[in-house]
């Protein structure tokens, strides 16, 4: 799923909606485009257009990650999201970056 052009939406939200409609989603991957920053002391991704950052933790590439990772740097990171838990932000997996 691409947002249209000079749109945006809630990535999170995309296994709630195929609830809805009857199917099931165990996990649901993406790959996003954004900068990495701290947040909370853990590394974040901000993505441009998107109201919360995602926690980066776990994954196949996560510890490879963050021994590169700079705050401020753009990546693109293919991962799996988690759903935030309390006051925390949705958290992103690290399968793949570059």
């Amino acid at each position: 799923m691409f947002p249209r052009e000079n749109q945006s939406f809630d990535p999170t939200r995309i296994s709630d909606a195929i609830k809805r409609a009857g199917f099931s989603a165990p996990k649901v991957e993406i790959v996003a485009l954004g900068k990495i920053e701290k947040w909370k002391d853990m590394l974040a991704l901000r993505v441009p257009g998107q109201p919360q950052v995602f926690v980066l933790e776990g994954g196949k590439q996560f510890d490879a990650f963050r021994k590169s990772a700079a705050v401020g740097k753009p990546v693109r990171i293919a991962g799996l999201i988690h759903g935030s838990h309390g006051d925390s932000s949705p958290g992103l997996t690290v399968e793949k970056f570059e």
